[in-house]
């Protein structure tokens, strides 16, 4: 097994860790990134080293913002491993920028591989857990096809997100229907944690026992105006969700195993 004792995040909104449990009141040890980022701790600390960790993410970036300005900032920082997810906010895109994209993330990987990073590259999500997204599954599917590609032509593993079927269900969904819940993102983190064959997992909760963001008439109105027009508003404006938005951990800072909710277990004993 492959030690890693400093990782590196890179990448949009899920990677910063927007959804999270009360990630709106507190940025820090929240979303897949820092809970794998918990799993890796803990393995170091039953390997006796020390573990760092930085998370370069800013919602809103684009491929080529993450694979440009966050690549540098992580090459500079040279850890043992990066994990890179890029695509969703490139979706959009006419698909003659398809193979641009797909050359930027080859180059950016391959950066970072013959820095020494073990790169992790994630695919992209399948937005089946609303009807109104799902017109977007096609291109979803066209963007994971282009960054498997691209993995498979460089030797990186994959995050497979975009085959976690569970994800269907709106219980592992915020309420803006765009982010992973905290279930959501303990869920990915688990799955990356088996990507990298570590030894830990997160204890996750049954199905049964989480809730669903309500999905009603007055919930319904509330998630539009709420969230879907603001984000409307910025296309027009051409701005970005993270303008002005800082990294959360912008240098390598230790990192502990446990804090708060996360609860961690040996893989065997995670039913």
């Amino acid at each position: 097994m492959t030690e890693y004792r400093s990782y590196v995040a890179i990448g949009d909104s899920l990677s910063e860790g927007l959804g999270d449990f009360e990630f709106e009141i507190k940025r820090e040890r929240a979303g897949w990134t820092d809970r794998l980022a918990a799993l890796l701790a803990k393995q170091a600390e039953t390997n006796g080293h020390e573990f760092h960790y930085a998370n370069l993410a800013i919602r809103g970036s684009k491929l080529p913002d993450i694979m440009s300005s966050q690549l540098e900032a992580a090459l500079s920082l040279k850890p043992d491993l990066v994990t890179v997810m890029a695509g969703a906010n490139d979706l959009m895109k006419s698909y003659k920028k398809y193979p641009e994209l797909q050359s930027q993330l080859a180059d950016g990987v391959k950066k970072l591989q013959d820095a020494g990073c073990v790169v992790l590259v994630a695919n992209t999500l399948n937005p089946l857990h609303l009807r109104v997204f799902r017109a977007m599954a096609v291109r979803a599917e066209v963007m994971t096809r282009l960054i498997e590609d691209t993995a498979a032509a460089l030797g990186a593993p994959v995050l497979d997100v975009f085959r976690i079927d569970s994800l269907k269900e709106l219980c592992f969904w915020a309420e803006d229907m765009v982010h992973f819940s905290g279930h959501g993102h303990a869920r990915v983190a688990n799955r990356a944690a088996e990507a990298l064959n570590l030894d830990y997992r997160h204890l996750e909760h049954e199905e049964s026992e989480m809730s669903a963001p309500a999905r009603g008439l007055y919930a319904t109105i509330r998630w539009f105006v709420v969230h879907v027009l603001p984000f409307f508003s910025r296309k027009i404006r051409r701005v970005s969700s993270g303008d002005g938005i800082e990294p959360k951990y912008p240098e390598l800072v230790p990192f502990e195993a446990e804090a708060g909710d996360f609860r961690l277990l040996r893989h065997e004993l995670v039913s």
